[in-house]
């Protein structure tokens, strides 16, 4: 009996150590991460109106990516506070949507209806989501760049508290 116990528990311990080491592993290759790996990507955008962007050269102003679609109840509940901090920072950011989901006609109808006053992109080739690693569950999510490109704030979901605390990461990237 000792001896099925003994094995046994130095199964456990085995098993217990290399869930350790993965993790210990998973860990340290996520804070490898170069800070070009986490600033933002030379990745040209084609926007709802027909136009293209290239993210690196937005270099100079705070870059705000909203991850978002229009069957997502909180994305759409953001809009208009988005709408708020791009007229407050009128000149220093660049708010720009990436839906992915939905249709350029869609999403143009869209902007024009809730009065937007930024730009979207639309369903098409791009895999900007992929590439930064955005899914769909996380949506809205929000990327924030300083003026330097890099990123400064990742955060998912809506409520009034991120929105005020967007504020305040927006203001710190622009000092």
């Amino acid at each position: 009996m000792w001896l099925i116990l003994n094995l046994t528990m130095k199964k456990i311990y085995v098993v217990s150590l290399w869930c350790f080491f993965m993790a210990i592993l998973t860990l340290s290759t996520a804070s490898a991460q170069t800070k070009e790996e986490q600033s933002v990507p030379d990745f040209e955008l084609k926007l709802h109106d027909g136009t293209t962007v290239n993210l690196k050269d937005l270099k100079g102003k705070v870059v705000l990516l909203d991850f978002w679609y229009r069957g997502c109840v909180h994305c759409v509940k953001a809009i208009p506070d988005l709408i708020a901090l791009q007229e407050e920072f009128k000149g220093d950011l660049v708010i720009i949507g990436i839906n992915p989901y939905d249709m350029q006609e869609d999403v143009a109808g869209y902007l024009t209806y809730k009065k937007m006053n930024y730009p979207s992109t639309f369903k098409n080739s791009d895999n900007i989501q992929k590439i930064l690693g955005v899914k769909i569950e996380l949506y809205p999510t929000t990327i924030l760049y300083d003026t330097q490109g890099n990123m400064v704030d990742m955060d998912s979901g809506f409520t009034k508290g991120k929105i005020n605390a967007l504020r305040r990461a927006i203001k710190k990237a622009l000092k």
